[in-house]
């Protein structure tokens, strides 16, 4: 008969949040098959309990959706997600969808379609804003999302465009909006501009 040594058990792996230890019971794998303690799955920034569907993980540190792009995805000033380097595939990319937004702006105007949902509107169902026509539950502020009435007229101002020579793209905005956009007064806007 062979007798074999003792030998202690594996130790338990360190919650990566905490750093004590996980025993099996208690072990939730969140990331990378690492066993961290239920309760320690949380958001390292807001403390939101996390679970395998809404967890993002970076460095064994656990964050929310929200969080983590706030935090590991920059924005650009225009409000677009950085995505690395810009190739010319890009440029030309961006390039064409802008031409074929001015090409749809133009027609818009020549056939009075509706900048919103591209379809032809008519004198009955139909709002003219300066010269484009819109149907009238798809005129809506850009900014506030609130339709025209007796006390708020809409008008168009232009798309915050960063290439100072292309073609200005107009939107709807409410007088409200309006004004706080281009730093006017509500009452200035409401005397200029009246809805047809």
């Amino acid at each position: 008969m062979v007798r074999m040594g003792w030998s202690a058990p594996p130790a338990s792996p360190q919650c990566p949040a905490c750093k004590t230890s996980v025993f099996p019971a208690e072990s939730f794998m969140a990331a990378d098959r690492k066993p961290f303690h239920k309760k320690c799955v949380k958001c390292k920034t807001c403390s939101k309990v996390l679970t395998s569907a809404s967890l993002n993980e970076h460095q064994t540190q656990l964050y929310c959706k929200v969080c983590y792009e706030h935090v590991f995805i920059p924005k650009r000033p225009s409000g677009e997600e950085y995505g690395g380097l810009v190739t010319p595939d890009d440029l030309r990319r961006k390039e064409e969808e802008e031409r074929k937004k001015l090409e749809k702006a133009k027609r818009a105007k020549a056939e009075r379609r509706c900048p919103t949902c591209d379809m032809k509107t008519y004198a009955d169902d139909s709002i003219q804003v300066t010269d484009v026509f819109y149907h009238k539950p798809c005129l809506k502020c850009v900014d506030c999302g609130r339709g025209p009435d007796s006390d708020t007229p809409m008008m168009l101002g232009p798309k915050d465009n960063e290439d100072v020579f292309a073609d200005e793209v107009l939107e709807p905005f409410c007088k409200f909006c309006f004004a706080k956009r281009y730093k006017m007064s509500a009452l200035n806007v409401a005397e200029s501009v009246t809805i047809m």
